[in-house]
């Protein structure tokens, strides 16, 4: 039986939280759940490759590829030396690997994989001995690729490497010039030129016999620039005189000639092929564009008219003529060589479209009512005519 004291507490108690119940009109609010901890980025660790095969074993098999790339026999090296990197990703086979890999793929013709062999040989192992080989061999590849962009930032890296020797600087500054240039970049690119002209002419290198290899991207990249400064010399609107208008298109035609013919002395079939399909369009392009001046104001009868429109046929297509000499060699280099196949092929195109033009201009010419004397004499009449 309860005492009376603990049946007095037990009714306090209770009297003390019905007060309490009493005093809210709102229900209990249920405890916050936690909030949820942020969401962790993925940790990524790097794989670890563990390879089946000693450093002996994987010597030997670097050897027996090496041996293969030097018969020549590229085909089989090539997917022995990517295996190899596969294996030992960073071992130390991992880097001559890398770039004999390139080697090969560059012998097959397969450039864009050879750049990919260099660069990953320049990223990953820049401390390597074969490093810097590996720049000057993506930057030979990446032009041949006209990866501009790419060529100009290849080129930096290798002008920051800050111990060139003469003909390393020569050729840094020269590809950075030609990734310039192509780039529409042409003050820049003729700063570049300048550079490395004044090495050349400083060291008196390709003075006598065939010129260096590395001097034909500088002189090819020294045509760009006087080419593009050429034929940013138009006819149409008409100049205020059309006779010097014409006069220093022809001279920077002239010009960028003589730096195309200045890399063809290397001799190297990529370069020579690349110089005369320029030359050739350089010809082909003054034709285009002096064939669109306007009767002067002299021609005001549709004889005069037609009289200019002859003379001017006759005068000019003389261009055809020279650019298709040089175009035909072009492509006649390409096909003894079977080097330089893109600019060959572009050649070859060119070729085709002068070929064309000439029938044209033959054919034009046929259906004027004047003879070659006529149109001569026509011609010189205009040439006092204009202003």
């Amino acid at each position: 039986m309860l005492s009376s004291s603990f049946r007095f507490m037990s009714a306090r108690i209770l009297a003390f939280a019905v007060v309490l119940g009493g005093c809210t009109s709102r229900a209990p609010v249920p405890a916050r759940a936690p909030a949820p901890a942020p969401a962790r980025a993925p940790v990524e660790l790097a794989p670890i490759v563990v390879s089946p095969y000693s450093d002996a074993e994987l010597a030997a098999e670097f050897e027996r590829a090496r041996a293969l790339l030097l018969a020549d026999k590229v085909r089989e090296a090539a997917p022995l030396f990517d295996r190899l990197v596969r294996l030992a990703p960073d071992g130390e086979v991992a880097p001559p690997s890398l770039f004999n890999a390139g080697l090969a793929y560059e012998a097959l013709g397969d450039r864009p994989l050879a750049a990919e062999r260099y660069g990953e040989v320049a990223r990953r192992f820049p401390d390597h001995a074969l490093a810097r080989g590996a720049l000057f061999r993506l930057a030979r590849v990446t032009a041949a690729l006209e990866r501009w962009p790419e060529l100009v930032e290849v080129a930096r890296r290798l002008l920051r490497l800050g111990d060139l020797r003469v003909l390393e600087a020569i050729e840094a500054r020269g590809a950075l010039a030609l990734g310039l240039v192509e780039q529409d970049l042409v003050d820049e690119a003729a700063r570049q030129v300048t550079l490395a002209r004044d090495l050349i002419e400083a060291h008196r290198l390709g003075e006598a016999g065939k010129p260096p290899i590395e001097l034909a991207q500088v002189s090819f990249a020294l045509g760009e620039v006087r080419r593009r400064r050429s034929e940013a010399i138009t006819f149409v609107p008409a100049p205020a005189s059309f006779a010097d208008a014409l006069e220093r298109r022809c001279q920077g035609l002239l010009d960028a000639q003589s730096a195309y013919t200045e890399a063809m002395r290397s001799l190297d079939a990529h370069w020579s092929a690349m110089a005369g399909y320029r030359i050739g369009q350089l010809y082909k392009e003054l034709h285009r564009d002096v064939m669109q001046v306007p009767p002067p104001p002299s021609a005001d009868t549709p004889r005069k008219r037609q009289l200019f429109e002859g003379a001017m046929r006759l005068r000019y297509r003389v261009l055809l003529e020279k650019g298709q000499k040089m175009l035909a060699g072009t492509v006649r280099l390409g096909e003894r060589t079977g080097e330089a196949p893109a600019w060959a092929h572009r050649a070859r195109d060119a070729l085709r479209e002068i070929e064309l033009a000439l029938a044209e201009e033959q054919a034009a010419l046929a259906r004027l009512p004047f003879t070659e004397a006529e149109l001569s004499a026509a011609l010189d009449a205009l040439k006092a005519a204009r202003p």
